[in-house]
């Protein structure tokens, strides 16, 4: 229904880079993201959501992470091993072991390296070691024994006297601070009844633990997690309380944990899921409850089987046909005569009514030679169109990773429908043999109950937090008198022309002066007229537009549990952006055939302006989100360059740029305002509406233009003038920039039937086609072509899509 897709951007301190909307038609919608050259290494984070899901909370938004590598950092590369790790007092201790190698595997002999643990950004411990002669060193440390969200421990390594490399890698927890949850089947324990306990493990970061434990006192009972830190104990209870002894698995600590407790009145359910059975099987037992019951089947919020009973000498139960069940989490539910839930259950269902995909290729696998693929999508052994996404990989550079990661399969069939987050969701897709089915189970059984209420599946009632469908884009904002009077507006008429005439468009306004332009459809930045007249006020009134509210603006930050370095993926880095560059650079013309673009005349004074050219890393406020919520300029900077270090003291600052604890890093860099060398408080005085572009040079190459000032790096920040658009209001007229839009890229796929620079240079792409928009026609039929690489032997093929119905396909592949 939507047609506006928001997707957000995180780095890897979980800080938001970008946000941009994508223009969705027919359920369908692309876009990219480029990754800064400067920027931070870590675990990136996408978020993507329409309006209209806000309602519902952001549990059930789109989200995807993947780790990001710097391939020209290799000359620090540490392998940490937690020894031990105890708590005690408040404190909890580590025993740590450290082993640094450069890419090459030479260890950093006799090297001093700067070690802190953090915990929410806070250094909590921070000691400079030196490594031995192999590289190597050992140490213990404690800190606090709080929950924090996120911990880690940060490792420096000044390469030289300009450059310093940070690595992170996640710090444990001690099994105190986990999370441990037992929960028993449909969530109640029952005095005399046979329940199962499931269990959920994590620490506060959501890392899974892998534990084994007994209840106290009670034979029979062992139990342990399995990867996901999940598991579960069969009891039947003969007393109200009963407690757990766990132990952890990596660090043998130990602890207890209390049961829910038992009641001797209620309800409980048992429910199986036969392999091979046609029903879903529910089990209701019971004491002391009288009356009508209601056993009440739904699929994401669709109510697919009802059945009313009662117990007969405590028990009662239900079959469940299971074709009438869609794939996905199937909630059954036992309710009062009143419509009150006194259990629930979540049930995952795998039925045959996912789409069947083939793909073929005639073609060799030679270097720079091209490839023609073809995709067959079935139903059920007919030809059935839809629409799909393929990307093609070197399988020595990049593998499937979905597993951890998640797939169409995980994401729409089991992440969208449960609150909190899945560990490696995509396993549970990737075979369906006892033991996958067993562990999905297990995720139906601790992840709660879901987010739908019975009352509103009655009455068909939407959650409403005021968030509306969005079929195009939407500008609100608000007119005022310019000079205040008792009597106020009177309403008026407001005509709107966007960009250079795309649209026009004409609304009113009331005596509150609120407006709301929606459905608008236009891309890119582009200019906006407003003109407003008022019926009292005439054209003495001011405009004034409300700026999108970010959802997010930090994510916690997810940190790896060891230092990767996938040797196939970087070495060929310093190729791939050599070919990046000459595909990107709009410096480089292709003097066969010369294209000339025309610039805009702002583009054309600011680059003018720029008398020391552009930075290593450029950020303008316009494009950045939220970028008018900022106090100032340092704000804006801080965390979104690579290397630069920003310390906020009101709105002065003091920056370091290239060295985090470098010793070389002591002094502050050049600042420059419009090319006039000013101090940080000064700049700190400019606001970020006012900028027009912030330029950062860390290179020395780059800061040797400044001389013997610039040794410490600079800051260059350029105002906007007469060329920029201002977004001030003139009697009753705005003029301003908003944005569209984003126009997706298309992906470039070098053409060797065709000679120009880009294909002059050696070929080492790790990823060597992508289409995300690809559909099959009625006859189940789609090709595509593409050139391989030079080095490219094996081809990994991975396929994602649906159809019009929603039927799901997915297919990886590796061609040879």
């Amino acid at each position: 229904m939507s047609n506006t897709l928001y997707v957000d951007f995180f780095d890897g301190e979980g800080l938001l880079l970008t946000q941009k909307m994508i223009q969705v038609e027919n359920g369908r919608g692309a876009g990219d993201f480029k990754i800064p050259s400067f920027a931070k290494t870590g675990i990136y984070q996408i978020k993507a959501y329409t309006s209209w899901m806000k309602n519902f909370g952001e549990d059930y938004f789109f989200t995807q992470r993947f780790e990001v590598i710097d391939g020209l950092g290799g000359s620090f590369l540490p392998r940490v091993e937690f020894l031990d790790l105890s708590a005690a007092e408040g404190k909890v201790r580590y025993q740590v072991s450290l082993q640094a190698v450069n890419s090459s595997g030479d260890p950093l002999s006799n090297k001093n390296i700067l070690v802190q643990a953090t915990g929410d950004g806070e250094v909590l411990y921070s000691q400079e070691l030196q490594l031995s002669a192999q590289g190597e060193a050992e140490f213990i440390f404690s800190i606090p024994a709080v929950a924090h969200a996120s911990q880690s421990l940060e490792l420096s390594f000044e390469e030289n006297e300009d450059y310093v490399i940070t690595q992170k890698i996640r710090l444990p927890y001690s099994l105190q601070l986990a999370d441990i949850q037992f929960l028993p089947e449909g969530g109640q324990l029952l005095m005399g009844k046979k329940s199962k306990l499931a269990f959920r493990a994590v620490d506060p970061d959501g890392t899974p633990i892998t534990l084994t434990g007994t209840l106290e006192g009670e034979e029979g009972t062992t139990f342990s997690s399995n990867f996901a830190g999940l598991g579960k104990v069969e009891i039947t209870p003969s007393k109200d309380s009963y407690v757990a002894l766990i132990q952890s698995t990596l660090y043998g600590e130990s602890r207890k944990v209390a049961l829910p407790k038992a009641s001797s009145k209620g309800l409980n359910i048992q429910v199986q899921n036969p392999e091979e059975g046609a029903f879903l099987s529910a089990l209701v037992q019971g004491n002391e409850v009288d009356g009508n019951l209601l056993l009440v089947s739904h699929t994401r919020g669709l109510i697919n089987f009802m059945v009313q009973g009662k117990l007969t000498n405590g028990v009662w139960g239900a079959r469940i046909p299971k074709k009438n069940l869609p794939s996905g989490i199937n909630t059954i539910a036992v309710l009062d005569e009143k419509g009150k839930p006194l259990l629930e259950r979540l049930v995952f269902i795998q039925n045959e009514d996912t789409l069947q995909l083939n793909l073929s290729s005639s073609s060799q696998i030679t270097s720079r030679g091209k490839i023609d693929l073809s995709l067959e999508s079935l139903f059920q052994n007919n030809p059935n169109s839809g629409s799909f996404s393929i990307a093609v990989a070197d399988v020595d550079q990049v593998q499937d990773e979905s597993e951890l990661f998640g797939s169409i399969f995980s994401h729409l069939l089991l992440s969208s429908d449960l609150k909190g987050e899945i560990y490696r969701p995509g396993y549970y897709f990737q075979h369906q043999n006892p033991e996958t089915k067993e562990a999905l189970d297990l995720v139906m059984l601790t992840h709660g109950w879901s987010r739908f209420s019975w009352e509103d599946i009655f009455t068909e009632k939407f959650p409403d937090q005021g968030y509306y469908i969005e079929q195009g884009i939407s500008i609100k904002g608000k007119i005022k008198e310019q000079y205040p009077t008792r009597k106020g507006l009177g309403g008026g008429k407001i005509n709107v022309v966007i960009g250079e005439g795309i649209e026009l468009l004409s609304t009113e306004y009331g005596p509150d002066g609120m407006f709301l332009l929606t459905d608008l459809q236009y891309q890119d930045s582009v200019t906006v007229t407003i003109t407003a007249e008022d019926s009292r006020a005439k054209n003495f009134i001011d405009l004034e537009l409300e700026d999108p509210k970010l959802l997010f603006s930090k994510l916690k930050v997810k940190y790896p549990l060891e230092i990767s370095w996938p040797e196939g993926l970087v070495s060929t880095v310093r190729e791939r952006s050599l070919m990046q560059q000459l595909n990107a650079d709009p410096k480089i013309i292709d003097l066969e055939e010369v294209t000339i673009g025309a610039k805009t005349l702002q583009e054309e004074k600011t680059s003018n302006r720029k008398i020391y050219g552009s930075g290593d890393a450029t950020l303008k406020p316009d494009e950045i989100p939220g970028g008018s919520g900022f106090v100032n300029i340092f704000q804006m900077i801080q965390g979104r360059v690579a290397g630069v270090r920003v310390n906020l003291n009101g709105f002065s600052a003091s920056v370091q740029i290239r060295g985090v604890g470098s010793i070389q890093a002591g002094t502050e860099p050049l600042y420059l305002l419009d090319n006039i060398p000013v101090d940080a408080a000064t700049l700190g005085q400019v606001s970020p509406r006012d900028v027009e572009s912030i330029e950062v040079f860390k290179d020395p190459s780059r800061t040797a233009i400044f001389g013997s000032q610039g040794a410490n790096g600079a800051i260059a920040v350029y105002t906007k003038t007469g060329a920029g658009l201002s977004s001030t209001s003139v009697g009753g007229t705005l003029v301003t920039k908003y944005g569209g839009y984003a126009l997706p890229r298309e992906f470039y796929s070098p053409k060797y039937d065709e000679k120009s620079p880009a294909t002059a240079v050696t070929d080492k792409r790790a990823t060597l086609f992508w289409n995300p928009l690809i559909s099959t026609d009625a006859s189940g039929k789609a090709s595509v072509e593409f050139y391989n690489s030079d080095s490219a032997s094996k081809h990994l093929v991975v396929i994602e899509g649906m159809d019009s119905f929603g039927r799901l396909g997915r297919l990886v592949k590796v061609l040879e």
